[in-house]
Protein backbone atom coordinates (compact mmCIF):
# COMPACT_ATOMS: atom_id res chain seq x y z
CA UNK A 1 0.00 0.00 0.00
CA UNK A 2 1.61 3.30 -1.15
CA UNK A 3 1.69 6.35 1.71
CA UNK A 4 1.97 9.84 1.48
CA UNK A 5 4.62 11.82 3.19
CA UNK A 6 3.59 15.62 4.00
CA UNK A 7 6.19 18.12 2.20
CA UNK A 8 7.88 20.39 4.75
CA UNK A 9 5.20 19.35 7.32
CA UNK A 10 2.78 21.75 5.45
CA UNK A 11 -0.34 20.97 6.63
CA UNK A 12 -1.25 24.55 8.01
CA UNK A 13 -0.89 27.07 4.69
CA UNK A 14 -0.69 29.68 7.41
CA UNK A 15 2.49 28.78 9.21
CA UNK A 16 5.94 28.55 7.68
CA UNK A 17 6.73 25.44 6.06
CA UNK A 18 9.29 23.52 7.34
CA UNK A 19 8.91 25.35 10.68
CA UNK A 20 8.88 23.76 14.34
CA UNK A 21 5.40 25.11 14.68
CA UNK A 22 4.24 23.56 11.69
CA UNK A 23 6.13 20.62 12.54
CA UNK A 24 4.74 20.33 15.90
CA UNK A 25 0.52 20.63 14.47
CA UNK A 26 1.70 17.70 12.14
CA UNK A 27 3.05 15.73 14.94
CA UNK A 28 -0.19 16.55 16.34
CA UNK A 29 -2.37 15.63 14.06
CA UNK A 30 -1.42 12.28 13.74
CA UNK A 31 0.23 12.43 10.43
CA UNK A 32 2.36 9.55 10.02
CA UNK A 33 5.60 10.16 7.31
CA UNK A 34 6.73 13.32 7.36
CA UNK A 35 9.42 15.56 5.83
CA UNK A 36 11.74 18.45 7.11
CA UNK A 37 14.80 19.72 5.43
CA UNK A 38 17.97 20.24 7.77
CA UNK A 39 20.97 22.14 6.85
CA UNK A 40 24.28 21.76 9.18
CA UNK A 41 25.15 24.22 11.52
CA UNK A 42 28.72 25.34 12.46
CA UNK A 43 28.03 24.49 16.46
CA UNK A 44 27.12 20.84 15.17
CA UNK A 45 22.94 21.27 15.42
CA UNK A 46 20.85 21.23 12.12
CA UNK A 47 18.27 24.23 10.90
CA UNK A 48 15.38 23.67 10.16
CA UNK A 49 15.59 25.16 6.50
CA UNK A 50 15.50 24.72 3.04
CA UNK A 51 17.29 27.78 1.54
CA UNK A 52 20.50 28.16 2.71
CA UNK A 53 20.42 32.18 2.85
CA UNK A 54 18.86 33.75 5.57
CA UNK A 55 17.71 37.00 4.00
CA UNK A 56 15.50 35.26 1.49
CA UNK A 57 13.42 33.30 4.37
CA UNK A 58 13.85 35.38 7.90
CA UNK A 59 14.96 39.01 9.48
CA UNK A 60 18.28 37.75 9.54
CA UNK A 61 21.34 37.53 7.28
CA UNK A 62 24.09 35.78 5.73
CA UNK A 63 24.70 32.15 5.38
CA UNK A 64 22.59 29.66 7.15
CA UNK A 65 25.62 27.12 7.95
CA UNK A 66 27.81 30.01 9.40
CA UNK A 67 25.38 30.58 12.55
CA UNK A 68 25.22 28.75 15.67
CA UNK A 69 21.88 27.15 17.30
CA UNK A 70 21.07 29.82 19.16
CA UNK A 71 21.78 32.61 16.51
CA UNK A 72 18.99 30.59 14.26
CA UNK A 73 16.10 29.74 17.30
CA UNK A 74 16.75 33.83 17.81
CA UNK A 75 15.41 34.63 14.43
CA UNK A 76 11.84 35.51 12.44
CA UNK A 77 11.00 33.89 9.52
CA UNK A 78 9.78 36.47 7.30
CA UNK A 79 6.26 38.44 7.85
CA UNK A 80 5.61 36.18 10.60
CA UNK A 81 5.85 35.71 14.59
CA UNK A 82 7.73 32.39 14.39
CA UNK A 83 10.66 31.53 15.10
CA UNK A 84 13.29 29.77 13.01
CA UNK A 85 13.42 25.85 14.43
CA UNK A 86 16.70 23.88 14.56
CA UNK A 87 17.12 19.69 14.46
CA UNK A 88 17.68 19.38 18.49
CA UNK A 89 14.24 21.52 19.08
CA UNK A 90 12.56 18.42 16.67
CA UNK A 91 13.97 15.64 18.00
CA UNK A 92 12.47 16.97 21.33
CA UNK A 93 9.36 17.57 19.84
CA UNK A 94 9.48 13.80 18.43
CA UNK A 95 9.82 12.44 21.73
CA UNK A 96 6.95 14.25 23.04
CA UNK A 97 4.81 13.74 20.22
CA UNK A 98 5.61 9.97 18.78
CA UNK A 99 5.30 8.96 14.86
CA UNK A 100 3.80 5.97 13.57
CA UNK A 101 5.64 6.33 10.38
CA UNK A 102 8.83 8.86 10.53
CA UNK A 103 10.46 11.81 10.14
CA UNK A 104 12.25 12.42 7.05
CA UNK A 105 15.19 14.87 7.68
CA UNK A 106 16.06 15.75 3.86
CA UNK A 107 19.88 16.61 3.66
CA UNK A 108 20.81 19.74 2.68
CA UNK A 109 24.61 19.93 1.16
CA UNK A 110 24.88 23.68 1.71
CA UNK A 111 27.89 22.72 3.79
CA UNK A 112 30.59 20.11 3.50
CA UNK A 113 28.52 16.97 4.76
CA UNK A 114 31.90 16.06 6.28
CA UNK A 115 32.26 12.91 8.78
CA UNK A 116 32.02 15.14 11.72
CA UNK A 117 29.18 16.97 11.07
CA UNK A 118 27.55 13.71 9.82
CA UNK A 119 28.54 12.24 13.34
CA UNK A 120 26.90 14.95 15.09
CA UNK A 121 23.63 14.12 13.13
CA UNK A 122 23.46 10.41 14.26
CA UNK A 123 23.92 12.26 17.96
CA UNK A 124 21.61 14.19 17.67
CA UNK A 125 18.55 12.01 16.34
CA UNK A 126 20.18 8.93 18.77
CA UNK A 127 17.29 9.40 21.25
CA UNK A 128 14.88 8.47 17.83
CA UNK A 129 16.45 6.86 14.94
CA UNK A 130 13.93 4.30 15.05
CA UNK A 131 11.72 7.02 13.83
CA UNK A 132 14.32 8.80 11.66
CA UNK A 133 14.73 8.66 7.87
CA UNK A 134 17.74 10.44 6.95
CA UNK A 135 17.35 11.79 3.05
CA UNK A 136 19.89 13.66 0.58
CA UNK A 137 21.14 14.16 -2.79
CA UNK A 138 24.58 13.48 -1.19
CA UNK A 139 25.36 9.95 -1.99
CA UNK A 140 28.29 9.91 -0.22
CA UNK A 141 26.52 11.28 3.07
CA UNK A 142 24.59 7.98 2.66
CA UNK A 143 27.28 5.76 2.40
CA UNK A 144 28.92 7.65 5.02
CA UNK A 145 26.12 7.07 7.80
CA UNK A 146 25.02 3.59 6.23
CA UNK A 147 28.48 2.71 7.83
CA UNK A 148 28.43 4.75 10.99
CA UNK A 149 24.75 3.66 11.62
CA UNK A 150 23.50 0.56 9.71
CA UNK A 151 20.05 0.42 10.96
CA UNK A 152 19.21 3.97 10.04
CA UNK A 153 16.43 3.95 7.28
CA UNK A 154 18.26 6.09 4.41
CA UNK A 155 16.87 7.51 1.47
CA UNK A 156 18.78 8.96 -1.65
CA UNK A 157 17.88 11.54 -4.62
CA UNK A 158 19.48 11.24 -7.68
CA UNK A 159 18.93 14.44 -8.71
CA UNK A 160 22.63 16.01 -8.93
CA UNK A 161 23.44 13.01 -11.35
CA UNK A 162 20.29 12.77 -13.64
CA UNK A 163 17.44 14.93 -13.67
CA UNK A 164 14.64 16.16 -16.37
CA UNK A 165 15.06 19.89 -18.02
CA UNK A 166 12.74 22.07 -15.93
CA UNK A 167 11.41 25.84 -17.53
CA UNK A 168 12.68 27.62 -14.22
CA UNK A 169 16.67 28.26 -14.10
CA UNK A 170 18.23 25.55 -11.92
CA UNK A 171 19.96 26.70 -9.00
CA UNK A 172 23.13 28.54 -9.22
CA UNK A 173 26.44 25.57 -9.10
CA UNK A 174 23.58 22.99 -8.84
CA UNK A 175 25.11 19.85 -11.35
CA UNK A 176 24.23 18.15 -13.74
CA UNK A 177 24.84 21.49 -15.41
CA UNK A 178 24.93 20.04 -18.97
CA UNK A 179 21.65 18.54 -21.14
CA UNK A 180 23.17 14.54 -22.24
CA UNK A 181 22.03 13.70 -25.81
CA UNK A 182 18.71 11.93 -24.32
CA UNK A 183 17.44 15.56 -23.65
CA UNK A 184 18.26 14.68 -19.38
CA UNK A 185 20.53 17.15 -17.36
CA UNK A 186 23.15 14.32 -17.01
CA UNK A 187 26.98 14.51 -17.61
CA UNK A 188 27.62 10.84 -17.30
CA UNK A 189 29.47 9.64 -20.51
CA UNK A 190 26.44 7.36 -21.23
CA UNK A 191 24.82 10.78 -22.18
CA UNK A 192 27.58 11.85 -24.01
CA UNK A 193 25.55 10.43 -27.04
CA UNK A 194 22.35 8.80 -28.58
CA UNK A 195 23.74 5.44 -28.64
CA UNK A 196 20.29 3.31 -28.30
CA UNK A 197 16.65 4.02 -27.62
CA UNK A 198 15.91 5.82 -24.51
CA UNK A 199 14.80 2.83 -22.24
CA UNK A 200 17.98 1.67 -22.52
CA UNK A 201 19.05 4.78 -21.94
CA UNK A 202 17.41 4.60 -18.45
CA UNK A 203 17.89 1.31 -17.87
CA UNK A 204 22.30 2.03 -18.16
CA UNK A 205 21.59 5.00 -15.92
CA UNK A 206 19.34 3.23 -13.15
CA UNK A 207 22.04 0.26 -12.90
CA UNK A 208 24.82 2.83 -12.39
CA UNK A 209 23.15 5.14 -10.16
CA UNK A 210 22.11 1.86 -8.17
CA UNK A 211 26.07 1.56 -7.36
CA UNK A 212 26.38 4.71 -5.40
CA UNK A 213 24.59 4.14 -2.58
CA UNK A 214 23.92 0.90 0.29
CA UNK A 215 21.11 -1.79 -0.70
CA UNK A 216 18.15 -1.06 0.58
CA UNK A 217 17.97 2.96 0.54
CA UNK A 218 14.82 4.57 -0.28
CA UNK A 219 15.15 5.70 -3.34
CA UNK A 220 13.41 9.58 -3.72
CA UNK A 221 12.61 10.44 -7.65
CA UNK A 222 11.05 13.14 -9.41
CA UNK A 223 7.88 11.68 -10.52
CA UNK A 224 7.76 13.61 -13.58
CA UNK A 225 11.38 11.89 -14.38
CA UNK A 226 9.81 8.32 -13.23
CA UNK A 227 7.19 8.75 -15.36
CA UNK A 228 9.08 9.85 -18.30
CA UNK A 229 11.30 6.40 -17.54
CA UNK A 230 8.10 4.44 -17.58
CA UNK A 231 6.72 5.88 -20.58
CA UNK A 232 9.72 5.21 -22.77
CA UNK A 233 9.16 1.71 -21.60
CA UNK A 234 11.89 1.03 -18.24
CA UNK A 235 9.76 0.61 -14.96
CA UNK A 236 12.51 2.44 -12.52
CA UNK A 237 9.63 1.04 -10.11
CA UNK A 238 9.86 -2.44 -10.30
CA UNK A 239 13.86 -2.25 -11.13
CA UNK A 240 14.33 -1.00 -7.89
CA UNK A 241 11.86 -3.28 -6.06
CA UNK A 242 13.78 -6.04 -8.03
CA UNK A 243 16.64 -4.69 -6.11
CA UNK A 244 15.16 -4.82 -2.70
CA UNK A 245 14.90 -0.74 -2.82
CA UNK A 246 11.90 1.24 -1.98
CA UNK A 247 10.63 3.90 -4.10
CA UNK A 248 9.21 7.39 -3.53
CA UNK A 249 7.85 10.26 -6.25
CA UNK A 250 8.10 13.69 -5.50
CA UNK A 251 6.38 16.40 -5.21
CA UNK A 252 2.94 15.76 -6.26
CA UNK A 253 -0.18 17.40 -5.40
CA UNK A 254 -3.76 17.60 -6.48
CA UNK A 255 -2.97 19.26 -10.14
CA UNK A 256 -0.62 15.92 -10.86
CA UNK A 257 -3.65 13.19 -9.24
CA UNK A 258 -3.77 11.76 -12.30
CA UNK A 259 0.04 10.82 -11.91
CA UNK A 260 -0.19 10.09 -8.66
CA UNK A 261 -3.12 7.53 -9.12
CA UNK A 262 -0.45 5.98 -12.60
CA UNK A 263 2.60 5.59 -9.79
CA UNK A 264 0.18 3.93 -7.79
CA UNK A 265 -0.85 1.75 -9.56
CA UNK A 266 2.40 0.83 -10.56
CA UNK A 267 3.08 0.20 -6.93
CA UNK A 268 5.15 3.00 -6.17
CA UNK A 269 5.62 2.50 -1.88
CA UNK A 270 5.66 6.67 -0.94
CA UNK A 271 4.17 9.92 -2.44
CA UNK A 272 5.71 13.16 -1.33
CA UNK A 273 2.70 16.42 -1.23
CA UNK A 274 2.10 19.30 -0.03
CA UNK A 275 -1.65 18.41 0.22
CA UNK A 276 -1.72 15.00 2.56
CA UNK A 277 -5.24 15.11 3.24
CA UNK A 278 -6.59 16.09 -0.16
CA UNK A 279 -4.04 13.49 -1.76
CA UNK A 280 -5.42 10.79 0.55
CA UNK A 281 -8.86 11.03 -0.33
CA UNK A 282 -8.02 11.53 -3.78
CA UNK A 283 -6.35 7.85 -4.16
CA UNK A 284 -7.96 6.42 -1.18
CA UNK A 285 -5.18 6.07 0.90
CA UNK A 286 -3.95 6.16 5.01
CA UNK A 287 -2.30 9.11 6.26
Amino acid sequence: MTKLILHSANIDKRLPTGSLPALEMSLKAGISHIEVDVIPLKDGDFALLHDPQLEHVSNGTGSVTDKAALDVQNLYYLNSLEKLGTLSQAVQLLQDHPIDGFLQLDLKPYAPLTPSSLKNLLLLIKPVQNKILVSSVADWAIRFLNKMAPDLLLGFDPLLYLDVVKGEPREEGIPPFRIGAFGYLDEHPLAAQRWGELKEYFGARAESLLQQVPVGVTWFINAQLLDEAMNSGFNWISYLHDHGCLVNAWTLDMNRSDLARKLVTSGVDLITTNQLPEMARELSLDH
